[in-house]
């Protein structure tokens, strides 16, 4: 299992939020949890809450909150907040596309490089209403065929060699420890890769045949032909069970769909993960740089480097001659990335920021590296040892474990920071947009919460900031682990909570 621990500082270093006075006991709101939880099976789970206020970061209210918790995606916090104080909001993800030398009086180089540099959003666009709408649509992609125009304009005509799609900026460490084998077919378990294509995923549309008895209608969205699809799914009769199955071998170029779909049935649609990002990549530039009019006499590799390869390498040598800059594509800044990280909650693009944490900071590339830093940034807030283990930087993986008390310390640590303003905007709001749109509408919370959500199987989360009617603003963190609910009502358990933790300090005179 790849998983750090953060490593406490020593006292004088510790943050204010590391030694605070242990709250007053509220054994009113206690009871009305209670009542809450025994509505269900809830109480059959394990619930931790903690609450402090703004400025002061005096706690306030705390149950079973230094207990060590799954975080589900509320783990994107830690990623996140580490990414904009380590990279900064004004980072950009350069991609760049380079040759050994300019090219010679006929036009041609010999090898031509696509370099990934972990830009999450590039060739982004149907995944995501917030960044580059309109992006992998009909299987193209806009930016790969601004960076050919770009070479066109450098009077390249003719690649001699091999198109390299050069993705060792991250070392291939694509499945993350943790991750179940089921998350790996679909989009939301994406391959993780510096060279990055909508996401890594595609759209798996799915619609009930014409008749009853025939197969149904199934298409694959930018790149219809990306996978083979063995369709053996059929059409039922009109209110009739919908029992829909899709499988995937690791590795495999094939999707085995079958079961039955009511004759009835609307679209359903899906997202499912690329295999091989890097190389597809690198297929739909050849063909951005021959529809320009490039001539690419090789085929396409892909350069990537392993851990293992990582670790027995001797220094290179000194590259004489650097290689040429051709073109490029800026990301939008970090801040924006950010943003859709966490309103969407987007387990590629935490996976990426971390990765991208390891590079910039370490100067590799690895998971582990990146959770170094993760782990070092949370020892920097006042988290102390064994309230956070790190296994990833999506909150995806089973191994992940923190406790409330260290996402308030987080929260509280941003919240005095120069960044908050930035990070309080990439959080969902409640009843408003992201993950949060669908809840609390029509209630006393609507607009009150800026959080981020963590939904897993018998997993229920959400830490942010909560602002009462007086101005005041609070910080919490509610997480539920290990209970039997459904997704919906979990969620809807721990809407309770939250309701029931803004009535009882709404109430309280300051």
């Amino acid at each position: 299992m790849v998983a750090l621990w953060c490593v406490a500082m020593p006292a004088p270093f510790l943050s204010a939020a590391s030694r605070r006075p242990k709250p007053h006991p509220s054994p009113a709101l206690n009871a009305r949890l209670d009542e809450i939880l025994s509505l269900s099976d809830a109480s059959r789970g394990f619930w931790g809450i903690e609450v402090g206020e703004l400025p002061s970061g005096r706690i306030l209210f705390s149950r079973d909150a230094q207990h060590l918790f799954h975080p589900a995606s509320n783990m994107k916090l830690f990623t996140t907040a580490a990414a904009l104080e380590k990279l900064g909001p004004d980072f950009v993800f350069r991609t760049t596309v380079e040759s050994e030398s300019a090219p010679d009086a006929q036009g041609r180089v010999k090898n031509l490089y696509l370099v990934g540099k972990g830009d999450p959003s590039f060739c982004e666009g149907i995944s995501s209403p917030l960044l580059n709408p309109g992006e992998a649509k009909n299987g193209s992609c806009p930016t790969l065929q601004k960076l050919a125009e770009q070479i066109r304009a450098r009077r390249v005509l003719e690649i001699t060699g091999a198109l390299v799609a050069d993705d060792s900026y991250f070392l291939w460490e694509p499945y993350n420890h943790g991750w179940a084998a089921e998350d790996l077919l679909w989009g939301y378990g994406a391959t993780v890769s510096a060279l990055a294509l909508n996401a890594n995923a595609l759209q798996l549309r799915i619609k009930p045949g014409l008749k009853v008895g025939d197969r149904a209608q199934i298409w694959l969205e930018p790149l219809a032909d990306y996978y083979q699809v063995n369709n053996s799914l059929e059409t039922s009769g009109a209110g009739s069970e919908r029992r829909l199955r899709v499988e995937r071998d690791l590795d495999s170029m094939r999707i085995d769909i079958w079961g039955q779909i009511p004759l009835d049935a609307g679209e359903t649609t899906e997202r499912v993960a690329i295999a091989r990002p890097p190389q597809l990549v690198g297929e739909l530039f050849r063909q951005a740089l021959e529809d320009a009019g490039i001539a690419v006499r090789g085929g396409v590799e892909v350069h990537y480097v392993t851990r293992l390869e990582a670790a027995i390498a001797t220094p290179p040598p000194l590259q004489l001659s650097p290689r040429v800059v051709l073109a490029e594509h800026d990301s939008q800044p970090l801040r924006e990335i950010v943003k859709a990280t966490n309103k969407e909650s987007r387990n590629l693009f935490a996976e990426m920021l971390l990765r991208t944490l390891g590079r910039e900071v370490k100067h590799r590339g690895g998971l582990e590296d990146g959770l170094e830093v993760l782990s070092e940034f949370a020892q920097q807030v006042g988290v102390a040892r064994g309230e956070t283990v790190f296994a990833d930087g999506s909150g995806l993986s089973r191994d992940d474990l923190v406790t409330p008390e260290a996402f308030v310390k987080l929260l509280i640590h941003m919240a005095s920071g120069q960044a908050f303003d930035l990070f309080l905007d990439t959080l969902p709001v409640a009843g408003v947009d992201g993950t949060l749109a669908g809840r609390f509408k029509g209630t006393r919370l609507e607009g009150r919460i800026h959080a981020k959500t963590g939904t897993l199987e018998q997993v229920n989360a959400l830490s942010g900031y909560m602002d009462l009617p007086s101005g005041k603003r609070l910080v919490f963190s509610i997480m539920g682990n290990s209970h039997p609910l459904k997704e919906q009502q979990g969620a809807a358990t721990l809407d309770q909570i939250a309701l029931a933790v803004y009535d009882w300090f709404a109430r309280r005179k300051r």
